[in-house]
């Protein structure tokens, strides 16, 4: 269950950029149900999943509706939390990311190559 300190401070990511009060969620048996756009969030084993493409999936149904229990994830080849960049911004903020992965690695294969030459001799 969600406790009413959590329920307090969670908005709706959707609709929350529109000011401090906009977003707010009221719950619904195993649904956080946003009372600006009507996306319906479910909690799964007692946690919220807060993402719009899960509000998205049961906007459209109406409360009483809703079932009990909801329903797992669709997971297709791609999850649905997953999206390519969009802006070059955040396409540069991925190539970054992934040029520090690289070098980590790397640093941790010279790591442990040293290690065992050091060993050896």
């Amino acid at each position: 269950m969600v406790s009413q300190e959590l329920l307090d401070i969670l908005r709706c990511p959707n609709c929350v950029r529109e000011g401090p009060e906009a977003g707010l969620l009221g719950l619904a048996g195993n649904w956080l149900i946003c009372r600006d756009c009507s996306r319906k969030y479910p909690i799964r084993d007692d946690i919220p999943v807060m993402l719009i493409e899960e509000g998205d999936r049961f906007r459209d149904v109406a409360r009483e509706e809703l079932p009990d229990v909801p329903p797992a994830e669709e997971r297709g080849l791609v999850s649905a939390s997953v999206a390519l960049p969009r802006t070059s911004a955040d396409r540069q903020r991925l190539l970054l990311a992934l040029v520090g992965l690289a070098l980590g690695v790397g640093l941790v294969v010279l790591l442990v190559m040293w290690l065992r030459r050091d060993r050896e001799e």
